[in-house]
């Protein structure tokens, strides 16, 4: 009797512990934590945040910085501008949800993406066999300022109907190959994109979040220049900082008001990519398929029809004059 006594009063003092742990810690030690709907709503919006930030990241990031290309541009004298584009499909948690549990509808399936502005310049040629050429790389990631249950930071850079940032980086050969011998090389990028929300509790939505975004890019990259084509692929490593908050109206009637939280997101994933360029004198048109890998993410929400631990498959486009 001692002993089940003994077993009974160490369960009922780790009871509250277990409960805690079963909320993100954002949520725990708050005003409404005693209100299980307010817990569930935050607890949701939380775990949405975490679920897209990298989505977005993916959106800005792609795979190979200068698409369908796997050599340096030559040293000085030599610069490339273009256009690219990468996009994928994704789904959203219905931001209807009002936490009477913690399950959340799926919402709609909406096309993700950003077009970017890409620059480089040759600095370097490199020795013997390309090793060590540089180049600098630039980007402006542009965000739709007209996208549904997308808000950008009003007080973002603008051109036209979109918000910009602007990133840079650098991009190492490491061999020029001549076929069958693949060409090598590796760079490193950093992009941002402007705040953006998604929902408007104010306008009617049940919570929302609020996403910045900083991400650091590195890539491996192999490839063969043959007649008019560049053809390889590479792999990388991302990842994705950035300041962030939630935003939900509390269900207790005791105290309906709108609270805000703040969040640190960090994550990391991982991308593989195939790539295809045609080289058409000064003209560069490239294609790309890729996959952000399977990650591990846990969530206290149970998000419907969403397997937030999925790889995500996505395409860029390029257009780039290259001199």
């Amino acid at each position: 009797m001692r002993v089940h006594g003994l077993f009974l009063a160490l369960a009922l003092v780790a009871a509250p512990a277990v409960a805690q742990a079963q909320n993100n810690a954002e949520c725990t030690g708050q005003s409404f934590s005693a209100y299980p709907q307010a817990m569930n709503l935050c607890n949701i919006a939380v775990d949405a945040t975490h679920y897209f930030q990298p989505q977005l990241g993916l959106a800005i990031s792609g795979g190979n910085p200068v698409v369908g290309s796997f050599r340096p541009l030559g040293g000085l004298g030599h610069f490339m501008l273009g256009i690219r584009a990468t996009a994928f499909k994704t789904a959203t948690p219905d931001l209807s949800a009002n936490g009477s549990s913690s399950t959340v509808p799926r919402g709609d399936s909406v096309p993700l993406g950003a077009p970017t502005l890409d620059a480089g310049i040759g600095i370097y040629r490199g020795l013997a066999h390309g090793l060590l050429a540089v180049d600098l790389l630039g980007s402006i990631v542009a965000v739709p300022n007209n996208q549904k249950d997308l808000h950008v930071d009003p007080n973002a850079s603008t051109m036209g109907n979109f918000s910009y940032k602007i990133g840079y980086g650098a991009r190492i050969g490491i061999l020029r190959g001549q076929f069958p011998v693949p060409s090598v090389t590796a760079s490193w990028m950093h992009r941002e994109i402007p705040t953006v929300r998604f929902g408007d509790v104010p306008s009617g939505d049940n919570y929302s979040y609020q996403i910045g975004l900083k991400a650091t890019n590195l890539r491996v990259m192999a490839g063969w220049h043959v007649l008019f084509f560049d053809i390889g692929g590479g792999l990388g490593r991302d990842k994705y900082t950035g300041n962030s908050e939630i935003k939900f109206l509390n269900p207790d009637p005791l105290d309906p008001t709108i609270k805000t939280i703040p969040i640190a997101l960090e994550a990391t994933r991982s991308t593989i990519f195939a790539d295809i360029g045609m080289n058409l004198l000064f003209l560069k048109i490239g294609g790309e398929i890729g996959k952000q890998m399977n990650n591990n993410l846990t969530t206290v929400s149970d998000f419907q029809g969403i397997d937030v631990r999925k790889g995500l498959t996505y395409a860029s486009a390029t257009v780039r004059f290259q001199f």
